[in-house]
């Protein structure tokens, strides 16, 4: 062995020695070392990967033909506590830098920026700053700007911006109380009042005890403000540094252009560095966990039915791509299709209104299963369940039809490669291999796991999986999510006491300077920016910029005498369809009908398929189906409302015929008999709802305040808003009795708008493509019924209610608008740059600098529609003053 070792190293060296030789022959990058060349198909492009000699710093690009050129500089950050200390940094960073020395840097670069993609994330053991531009100048700009940020920030000259971004002690008045503000400190509330997010928080605190992922890098609102300033720059000065960098580059742009700015304008000024961010595997446990945690509802709130229970998985090297898509197909096949095994069997034991399962890879794979709407007693009989289940489905086998579809929808995801910003997709993709296993190549090299998972549809892969690492595994998780009413009480009152008896702690001198320090602080946030300071910022100018817009050519044309609109666009033999239909021809009162009739597309029985076999055909045949309303101003007139059902559907060219098959049948042959299997749909949809109402109050908020005065705005809340989760409590509370009535307009609806002469078609495909489509088009018009189409005049009256609506959160959401031709006005360009300054220089500074809140922002649309809204605010009346007074703003 000894031998075979030595002989083994004598041959390596010298062909390690030539593979560099022949790299550094082949391309020269001064200051770095091409560690390897590689083109990759799965990307169609050639990959280089990099180190950077003088400080290790790592690079990798993919060197893509695209025009749309996107970088990141990503740092591993590993949080030791739950004070949020690298998502406060990644804040704070943004808040001006040694060459940019403007208290936020990019939101003054954005006013003279065609960035498509500029943003900064914190994920568990990471934190990421990306970017995109069409425009190479720009480009460049924002590479400058975020290096400085990242490398040379303010923080440490300046401690006001931890406090505004972090946390403080905030005191306007001796007579006042103190409270904690702060930009971060606010965020979390907000996303800490949604039960799921306290939910995964406290997965993670018992499924990881002994290492880095037990801590929520975000930060746990309760422990926020035991961060340190002091360690708050410790992290900064420990993790930010270039040997504990991940540079990644993708599109058009010249490699030795990108590498010679980050050398000779960052790199180089820094040496190498030893920085220990290695994340151990977690131990195993000897045996499964189970544990109770709770989350707040309000005092007298209804607590039947709001208990989630959740089991948990933790399996295997992170970095294993194999076990990662395996557990995708898993989480999908076992649990998220609508015949999934243990779906059906939760239904069955009538154990809560909906159950989801995901995967995500942090240094080892994790798996969960969450049922929402469940009781506290239901636990022990799920676990029961779902482990009954697996050990059947092991001995039984998986069904392969729902397998194979599962694998097809992945592998065309793979594929297809349809986000515009591509460079974003596959720096998320590859970052995790990159980062834990020192490879970047194995998040986007796809075809190698995907044969190993293709296994399954011939063998045991699967069955094995289930045994090993789900039912035998010890590693695992109970967890029950009980809601406890007035939870949020009890706490607001202890923090009320110790910020009592905090103040009560402090001297009157200590009281006075905490007076000074808030008053300081609101005094830098105020002062502007000076125009030396504001000079620094590179900006493009209009000569930049290239007058020519990208267009894309639309053809009408016309089959079996209806109106088609072709997309002549190459689309790697993808056929794109939509059927659009047109709402009104329904009468006003089934609005809200018609929303239950688009959620119930393609989930219940047909005349040739059951419900279950037809998810399996939609998956092995299609890349995707799905049903949406699409709301359009006709003219832009407020009141000339044109709303549509669009179904939307795509497959490879060979599938084509299935494609048109499968919508057909699902349009024309539903059968809407089951009212058992409609309850089930609409009682999960009920939960769904309810769920992002409480996480989701920004969006709720505003689709409301947009029924107070636009047509549009009183459809979308009968169709998807607040009104509309009233209508399905309603019919819900009694659907034995509502039943009946519910199957008859269900059956209306279909007759009425599955018309022949109430259907446009729209498809995105090559011209000699198209002519395959039109036949199997003309068949499947040919099919619809013909009838007399007659247009409702629906009388959509928006009303002003001005109201609260009362949750367990930490935070508000506070809206105000009106529509704009209602008041005389017409859209124009200007009002373009009016929404750019209202958010970026009024409502950002008065309702997130100083008032604490995540955002502020300020929108007039084309629509007519205009409001001002923030983002897990902390303040109310504060906000509402902040709104009045943009009129003085705008004036001065």
């Amino acid at each position: 062995m000894r031998l075979y070792a030595k002989t083994t190293k004598f041959f390596i060296y010298p062909l390690l020695l030539l593979l560099l030789l022949s790299c550094s022959d082949a391309e020269k990058f001064e200051g770095y070392t091409l560690l390897e060349k590689r083109f990759v198909k799965e990307v169609n492009a050639d990959c280089y990967f990099l180190e950077h000699n003088k400080t290790g710093a790592r690079i990798f690009k993919i060197a893509a033909d695209d025009p749309n050129k996107t970088f990141s500089i990503s740092f591993k950050t590993i949080p030791e506590n739950d004070c949020g200390t690298p998502h406060i940094l990644e804040h704070a960073v943004l808040n001006g830098s040694k060459n940019f020395p403007v208290k936020s840097p990019f939101d003054v670069l954005a006013k003279g920026s065609l960035q498509t993609f500029l943003n900064a994330m914190t994920a568990k053991d990471r934190t990421m700053y990306p970017a995109a531009s069409l425009n190479e100048k720009d480009y460049f700009n924002l590479m400058h700007v975020y290096y400085d940020a990242v490398f040379y920030p303010l923080i440490y000259d300046d401690p006001q911006i931890f406090q505004q971004e972090g946390w403080h002690h905030n005191l306007a008045d001796v007579k006042d109380e103190i409270i904690y503000k702060g930009v971060v400190y606010n965020e979390m509330k907000g996303a800490f009042s949604s039960p799921t997010r306290e939910m995964y928080y406290r997965v993670n605190k018992h499924m990881f005890p002994d290492n880095t992922y037990g801590f929520s890098s975000g930060g746990y609102p309760e422990k926020i403000p035991d961060l340190t300033y002091e360690s708050f720059v410790d992290f900064h000065r420990k993790y930010y540094h270039p040997s504990n960098s991940f540079i990644f580059f993708y599109g058009d742009a010249d490699l030795s252009d990108e590498l010679t700015f980050i050398d000779t304008a960052y790199l180089a000024n820094f040496d190498r560095a030893e920085i220990n961010s290695q994340i151990p595997m977690h131990a195993p446990f000897s045996e499964m966990k189970e544990v109770t945690e709770y989350y707040s509802v309000p005092e007298g709130g209804n607590t039947d039915k709001q208990t989630y229970i959740s089991l948990n998985f933790v399996i295997g090297d992170g970095t294993d791509q194999s076990m990662g898509m395996a557990l995708d197909v898993l989480t999908d096949v076992l649990v998220n299709q609508e015949s999934a095994p243990i779906r059906l069997a939760l239904q069955d034991a009538g154990i809560g209104s909906n159950v989801d399962a995901w995967t995500y890879a942090l240094r080892q794979h994790f798996m969960q299963i969450t049922i929402t709407n469940a009781n506290p007693g239901d636990a022990e009989k799920a676990k029961e369940i779902v482990f009954s289940t697996l050990e059947n489905l092991v001995a039984e086998g998986l069904d392969k039809e729902s397998v194979e579809g599962t694998i097809n929808r992945m592998e065309f995801g793979l594929r297809e490669g349809d986000d515009a910003n591509v460079g974003i997709t596959l720096m998320s993709r590859h970052l995790p291999g990159w980062i834990h296993a020192g490879n970047p190549f194995i998040g986007i090299e796809y075809e190698t796991p995907l044969a190993a998972v293709k296994q399954s549809l011939t063998g045991n892969y699967m069955e094995d999986i289930i045994q090993k690492e789900l039912i035998d595994n010890p590693y695992k998780l109970l967890l029950v999510l009980e809601p406890k009413p007035g939870l949020e009480n009890e706490k607001t009152a202890a923090l009320n006491k110790k910020l009592s008896n905090y103040k009560k702690s402090l001297s009157g001198e200590e009281i006075e300077a905490l007076v000074a320090s808030t008053e300081s602080l609101l005094a830098a946030q105020n002062k502007e920016d000076s125009p030396e300071a504001l000079a620094t910022i590179p900006m493009l100018s209009l000569e930049d910029i290239d007058p020519e817009a990208e267009w894309f050519e639309v053809t009408e044309k016309e089959v079996a005498g209806n109106k088609v609109l072709h997309f002549n666009e190459f689309s790697n033999s993808i056929v794109y369809a939509q059927f659009r239909f047109n709402l009104q021809v329904l009468p006003q009162e089934m609005i809200p009908y018609a929303s239950i009739f688009r959620e119930l597309m393609g989930k219940l029985d047909t005349e040739n398929y059951s419900y279950a076999e037809l998810e399996k055909a939609l998956r092995i045949h299609t890349g995707g189906y799905s049903t949406v309303f699409e709301t359009q101003l006709d003219s832009r007139e407020n009141y000339a409302l044109v709303p549509q059902l669009k179904v939307s559907a795509k497959a490879t060219l060979d599938k084509s015929d299935k494609l048109f098959e499968l919508a057909e049948e699902i349009m024309l042959r539903t059968d809407f008999s089951d009212t058992a299997r409609l309850k089930t749909i609409l009682t999960k949809q009920h939960a769904n709802i309810e769920s992002g109402i409480k996480s989701n109050g920004f969006g709720y908020t505003r689709k409301r305040l947009e029924s107070y005065h636009s047509e549009k705005g009183v459809f979308s809340e009968l169709t998807s808003g607040i009104e509309y989760y009233w209508f399905l409590d309603k019919l819900l509370g009694d659907y034995d009795k509502n039943a009946t009535e519910l199957l008859k307009k269900l059956e209306n609806i279909s007759a009425l708008l599955y018309t022949k002469n109430n259907l446009d078609f729209g498809v995105t495909c090559t011209e000699d493509e198209y002519k395959g489509v039109e036949k199997l088009l003309t068949t499947t018009l040919n099919n619809f019924p013909v009838n007399e189409v007659e247009m409702n005049a629906w009388q959509l009256e928006p009303v002003v209610r001005n109201e609260g609506f009362m949750t367990a959160s930490k935070v508000q959401y506070v809206m105000q608008g009106a529509n704009l031709f209602d008041m005389g006005y017409e859209y124009s360009g200007k009002l373009v740059v009016l929404n750019k300054i209202l958010t970026s220089d009024w409502l950002h500074k008065e309702v997130r600098v100083k008032g604490g809140a995540y955002g502020g922002f300020g929108y007039f649309l084309n629509t007519g529609e205009s409001f001002f809204g923030s983002y897990r605010d902390p303040n109310l009346t504060n906000t509402m003053e902040a709104y009045s007074g943009t009129n003085e703003f705008i004036k001065n």
